[in-house]
């Protein structure tokens, strides 16, 4: 069960945004690289995409996986942790059943603005010619996925 929840994790980090891309630690902006070590010096299983103009890596530290977002400057856009599809806010849940009902819904995620405070969850649809990312605020608003260039 913890093997298949890690599989659809790495899933959502990799299936379903448009544009991000896995790439290797020697693509990772040196900052961004030196942040995770001192933010999170135990992380094991990291993987690095970039996506939305930032470098996400994924890690497993403690109890379970998480994401973080950097800056190529090495500054904490964002953190995540995955979520199951019913720990999503019922708000996101009818958004998701009213509007996107022919999607199947697999993987989903919480992640904390770093500056804001504010909360989103992302989910990721798994249709393989139609896959993407949902992102909603705890209100069930979508969200479009900002571009930072």
């Amino acid at each position: 069960m913890k093997t298949l929840f890690l599989c659809c994790a790495a899933f959502l980090l990799t299936a379903g945004a448009v544009h991000a891309q896995l790439i290797s630690p020697d693509q990772v902006p040196p900052l961004a690289f030196v942040a995770l070590q001192q933010h999170y010096p135990h992380a094991t299983q990291i993987q690095w995409k970039k996506t939305q103009g930032l470098y996400q890596v994924s890690f497993n530290q403690g109890p379970g996986q998480q994401f973080v977002r950097f800056t190529s400057n090495g500054d904490v856009e964002a953190t995540g942790t995955p979520l199951a599809l019913s720990a999503l806010p019922a708000s996101v849940r009818h958004t998701l059943t009213a509007h996107y009902p022919s999607r199947k819904i697999c993987q989903a995620a919480k992640f904390v603005n770093a500056r804001t405070a504010a909360i989103t969850y992302e989910t990721a649809t798994c249709e393989s010619n139609l896959s993407r990312t949902l992102v909603f605020t705890a209100d069930g608003l979508k969200q479009r996925r900002a571009e930072r260039r």
